[in-house]
């Protein structure tokens, strides 16, 4: 992409802001940043800076439906993703992962089993660094792995990653996209410019995923953990890969549907000729990221988990599912369009108990009571959530309490990690007091 001499306008100032606006710099672009709100630093809201550009950049807060954005296509301009700016400055080998939830787990994981096996790769997206700010530093002999957002993908127009991954689509989000469908489409544009030579990862479990294969022209890899496929599957308490197995489930850190992670970083490095060996060691020494199911230590004897990271239903679903034993559930956050019947509908017998907390406390109490779920309580701070969860969990004989909110964190926090950070607070203030 030749933007030499070019004004660039980035929409939206934050991480991926900044480094667009680097790379546009230099590589001979003329950058400016404007953001709606006049308040943020770097960046200017004059208006006028869009009459007078010939590309604008969106970072992946701004939707493509926005005002500016719309009257800018109309005026003939060219409108892309930093996703897509980040990808045509980069010459090495791009993995892109998407999916409604496991993308940063999936993604580190990949990365994780190729630096096992030796090779020279990045993991980028909502994980730490954005994908412009290392795009133009790599050589045709690394690969970056790309956790790739339907915020991202929806203005992608001519983003063609190597491997492309489509782990799950279940609602979410919707208040940006508008409709379960839009949203699909959003994902589906991580596969449609693939050509032939490229390989397309994807759950062949998940009818929505499994739709569109219509649109891949690249080499169809499935994956599965209800029947063998011509991919990656488990079969008789193996992970396989093509009819070979590669490791134990019991041995891994995953359960549930989490396992579709796995798969799907077998799918992707066993087609890229990685041993299983390697594979192996590398399932076998992945720690998951932090605030996904994370073991937060143990107190009054009672298993403590933190999977702040789960914002909505499915996602809350896959950890319960992957539990060892039963459990009480600590739910709640922001008031958004979450189907908490769902949620209720779909919880495994294992969860016993559940406290709620948060913005959404109230359509979270009614749903449990419509399914029946009778031991439920409400709490009105994270610290008395859990230590009414860990009291619930003694009366009713559980042996884990976990954090899962099903539920965005804009209530009282700004991200899932601040959001994380004060559950592990909370939990130490307990411990202390025990």
């Amino acid at each position: 992409m030749n933007i030499a001499g070019k004004r660039v306008v980035i929409y939206g100032v934050g991480v991926s802001g900044l480094s667009a606006y680097q790379l546009v710099r230099e590589h001979g672009g003329h950058a400016v940043i404007y953001d709606d709100d006049p308040a943020k630093p770097h960046a200017t809201s004059c208006t006028s800076v869009f009459d007078d550009c010939d590309v604008i950049v969106l970072s992946p807060g701004i939707a493509s439906g926005n005002p500016h954005v719309l009257d800018a296509r109309l005026s003939g301009k060219t409108v892309i993703s930093e996703l897509e700016l980040a990808s045509a400055f980069c010459v090495a080998e791009q993995i892109a992962v998407t999916g409604t939830n496991g993308k940063t787990t999936t993604v580190l994981l990949i990365d994780h089993i190729l630096k096992t096996a030796k090779h020279n790769s990045h993991a980028v997206g909502n994980i730490g660094a954005a994908f412009s700010s290392i795009a133009d530093k790599l050589d045709a002999m690394e690969t970056v792995v790309i956790e790739a957002s339907s915020f991202q993908l929806e203005s992608a127009t001519f983003f063609s990653p190597d491997i492309a991954v489509m782990l799950n689509i279940t609602p979410d989000h919707l208040e940006r996209h508008g409709s379960l469908q839009r949203y699909i489409s959003a994902k589906a544009n991580i596969f449609l410019r693939q050509s032939e030579c490229d390989k397309a990862v994807f759950n062949a479990d998940d009818p929505n995923v499994s739709a569109l294969q219509s649109v891949m022209r690249a080499e169809k890899i499935p994956f599965s953990l209800t029947h063998p496929v011509d991919g990656a599957y488990v079969s008789s308490g193996f992970l396989c890969y093509r009819g070979k197995p590669v490791v134990e489930t019991c041995e891994l850190d995953f359960g549930g549907r989490e396992l579709e992670n796995a798969l799907a970083a077998v799918a992707v490095t066993a087609s890229k000729g990685i041993s299983l060996y390697t594979i192996t060691a590398g399932l076998l020494s992945f720690k998951r990221p932090e605030f996904r199911r994370k073991a937060c230590g143990v107190v009054g004897g009672v298993n403590v988990f933190n999977d702040s990271k789960a914002t909505n239903v499915f996602s809350t679903v896959s950890a319960s599912e992957s539990m060892d034993g039963d459990t009480v559930l600590i739910l709640g956050g922001a008031q958004r369009a979450e189907n908490f019947d769902e949620l209720f509908d779909n919880l495994p017998a294992k969860v016993k108990g559940a406290v709620v907390v948060g913005e959404n406390a109230d359509n979270i109490m009614s749903a449990a009571r419509n399914a029946g779920f009778s031991d439920i309580l409400r709490s009105f701070s994270l610290e008395d959530a859990c230590a009414d969860a860990l009291d619930m969990a003694h009366r009713l004989g559980c042996k884990n309490v976990l954090f899962s909110p099903s539920s965005k964190s804009y209530d009282n926090y700004t991200s899932y990690y601040e959001r994380g950070r004060a559950f592990d607070a909370a939990v130490s203030a307990i411990s202390r007091r025990k």
